[in-house]
């Protein structure tokens, strides 16, 4: 997510700025994570997903199933093609890789891996650390023997809880752990203390989720039904109608000035896509199957490779 938030800044704080929503971050911290996902998949992607299904039933319209000949249409107007390529290659991307590790879908994740590899290797994405990672995910779910295989694919995620598509991360159990060695280990900081509580945690942690379960026993259930955000939702419709066009004929008339992103006085935006066509389209050393190669070589030094 913050990969493809930094690529497409120019568009999300424009909309944050239409809804006066200070609270959206030019470059968001992982403590920023929840509320910035939120504006993204909550607010921003479902305003830009209607309006396009409003427009969509104007004379005219393509077919929503087929994005191609929508994508090359739109290129005619900056505007729309802005809020087209952040749906498809911003926030639907972004939400199908966060289901993808709900339901443990391994290999929709490498495909996903695969596809953030040219967004993340461009300048303005800078994710220098999550490039290698992509390279080796997709190594490792293709290099290993059948049975390694099978084994690292059915444990591509691992279950938060007990119900289907509560799968995680594997950082996420280190995270917890992590958490709850600052929570208890806080006078006297030393390896032995730390190694002491780390072994009883697994008691502790039992413990705890069976009272919590008794506890919760006697309370009426409750349902997070999350913030009312159809206000918002529906401002930003109303400022895609105005900056783009109430009609589809209108979204792809020919139209150069952006409305609906911000930019610096005098300065243009290079296009988030025009960036990743640039990197796959790399040349020599600099180009990406070069770039793989060597970042793969160095990764596995335990290897025999053929020439």
């Amino acid at each position: 997510m913050h990969c493809q938030w930094r690529l497409y800044r120019p568009f999300i704080m424009k909309c944050a700025a239409e809804l006066g929503n200070d609270q959206i971050k030019e470059d968001p911290g992982v403590s920023d994570y929840n509320v910035h996902r939120f504006f993204l998949l909550n607010i921003l992607m479902p305003a830009a997903m209607e309006y396009v299904v409003e427009i969509s039933g104007s004379p005219g319209a393509d077919d929503l199933d087929d994005p191609v000949p929508i994508m090359a249409k739109a290129k005619a107007n900056v505007n729309f093609d802005w809020l087209l390529h952040f749906l498809h290659d911003c926030a639907f991307f972004t939400l199908d890789f966060l289901q993808s590790i709900r339901g443990n879908d391994s290999a929709k994740i490498d495909i996903l891996w695969r596809e953030f590899f040219s967004s993340a290797h461009t300048d303005t994405a800078n994710k220098t650390q999550y490039t290698g990672m992509a390279i080796m995910r997709v190594f490792w779910g293709m290099g290993l023997v059948p049975d390694l295989d099978a084994l690292y694919h059915a444990i591509r995620t691992i279950p938060s809880g007990e119900h289907l598509g509560c799968g995680v991360g594997w950082d996420w159990a280190i995270e917890m752990l992590n958490g709850a060695i600052k929570k208890h280990v806080g006078a006297h900081v030393s390896e032995a203390q730390i190694r002491k509580f780390v072994e009883s945690w697994a008691c502790l942690e039992t413990v705890q989720k069976h009272m919590r379960e008794v506890l919760a026993e006697s309370k009426a259930e409750k349902h997070w039904r999350g913030r009312n955000v159809r206000a918002d939702i529906d401002l930003l419709k109303t400022f895609f109608r105005d900056k783009i066009g109430q009609t589809w004929a209108e979204a792809i008339q020919p139209d150069s000035t952006p409305r609906v992103v911000r930019r610096a006085a005098g300065h243009s935006v290079r296009t988030p896509w025009k960036q990743v066509e640039e990197v796959m389209a790399r040349r020599g050393q600099a180009a990406p199957h070069a770039f793989i190669e060597r970042y793969v070589r160095s990764m596995t030094p335990f290897f025999t490779w053929m020439p």
